[in-house]
């Protein structure tokens, strides 16, 4: 299980296996019990090697968040070319996308997971700053040329934006939650929460619609 086209291909070799080894073992285990030792071990690298290239864990770390992240929201815009004009259409496309993305390079959900759902103490402020990042490239998608005019009188698409965004990702952080020390994190329910998202956004059509 291995994600690939996460890093620059002018890095050095030895910088990719460390990447490489490093993105397993935090999907796998986490910031906290993350070992470098292991990430070296397992990368056939000295560990001055690891600090030639990273300071510390948490850089290592945050440098591959923030490439996964990356990753995530070029692979979604992609998926998002030929969106509907309707706002919960979009929401639904936005989430099947981002299943699609998550079966596909399982190593970036198993981080989000460990990033995004157990939020580790030591980088809470780092990840926060990274969720805002994440939550502004969702209300653009939704946002860009969206089609108004069937909102109730007084709604704005930004707020109904708003807040659709903030429940599917409380819906989301529910189901995880409930099945994430499970083998693969969640992932499974994670895809019976959205192949029934088109069902939670008809619930919500009639607040929001004329």
């Amino acid at each position: 299980m291995q994600t690939i086209h996460l890093w620059s291909q002018d890095e050095e070799p030895n910088k990719v296996k460390l990447l490489n080894a490093a993105l397993l073992e935090f999907a796998e285990k986490g910031y906290t019990l993350g070992s470098t030792n292991q990430i070296v071990q397992n990368a056939g690298i000295s560990k001055g090697m690891l600090f030639h290239f990273f300071s510390n864990k948490k850089t290592l770390y945050l440098y591959i968040v923030d490439a996964c992240l990356d990753y995530f929201q070029t692979y979604l815009k992609g998926h998002m070319q030929m969106r509907s004009s309707d706002l919960l259409d979009r929401v639904a496309e936005l989430g099947m996308a981002r299943m699609k993305l998550f079966f596909e390079e399982p190593l970036i959900y198993r981080l989000a997971v460990e990033t995004f759902v157990r939020y580790p103490a030591e980088i809470r402020e780092e990840i926060a700053g990274r969720e805002q990042q994440v939550y502004a490239s969702y209300l653009t998608m939704l946002l860009e040329g969206l089609d108004s005019s069937v909102l109730r009188e007084g709604i704005s698409p930004a707020r109904a934006a708003d807040f659709l965004i903030t429940a599917v990702e409380a819906l989301i952080q529910k189901h995880v939650r409930a099945h994430v020390n499970q083998e693969d994190k969640g992932l499974d329910a994670l895809q019976q929460f959205f192949g029934e998202l088109s069902t939670y956004m008809d619930m919500v059509r009639y607040g929001l619609y004329r």
